[in-house]
């Protein structure tokens, strides 16, 4: 013997000494009928998880489409909100139009009441003359739109709204010459 058998001879002597049952059989049917006792709880415990579903279901069906119906109205009027001042904005230009006289005073007014609407709601304009084309940003027409081309001639203004490019600019791209090619361009000649 061991010394680990002798100690747990001694930490343990009732359960060495126990004997096993009599008749498996017996245990055997106590253990069959503990489980059937389970299954049948089980199968009662689904029957009414079943019937709270069935119950419950309409609630939520109903609770669900009234939750999906106040949000449809609350975007509604977020979007009224924040559509209201630049419909305000363009009524009033309108208005303006018909009561100036002179065509070159109707375009001035317009583009300004125009671009101050757009700006006061996020967006701005972009491309200009002598910016580094980016594709992004700007929808080459002519030229080069190599990585180091640059916008020489702009045929129509981009927009865009918080980083969101909405319309490209139309831009007319060059490419851009480096200092030492010009100057190795010049010894050679």
């Amino acid at each position: 013997m061991t010394g680990y058998d002798e100690v747990a001879e001694q930490a343990m002597p009732e359960l060495i000494d126990v004997e096993p049952p009599v008749d498996v059989v017996e245990a055997l049917d106590r253990v069959n009928a503990g489980q059937d006792e389970l299954f049948e709880a089980l199968r009662l415990l689904h029957d009414e998880f079943e019937r709270l579903a069935a119950n419950v279901t309409p609630l939520l069906t109903t609770q669900y489409r009234s939750t999906e119906q106040r949000i449809r109205m609350l975007e509604t009027r977020l979007r009224n909100r924040q559509e209201r001042p630049l419909i305000v904005q363009i009524a009033n230009l309108l208005s303006d139009v018909r009561r100036l006289k002179s065509g070159d005073d109707v375009k001035t007014h317009v583009e300004e009441a125009l671009m101050h609407a757009l700006s006061s709601v996020g967006y701005q304009e972009m491309g200009s003359a002598g910016d580094q084309f980016d594709p992004a940003y700007h929808e080459p027409l002519s030229g080069s739109t190599g990585q180091s081309g640059v916008v020489t001639r702009v045929f129509s203004r981009g927009l865009s709204c918080y980083g969101d490019v909405i319309l490209k600019a139309k831009v007319e791209v060059e490419p851009v010459t480096h200092p030492r090619e010009e100057q190795e361009d010049s010894q050679d000649d």
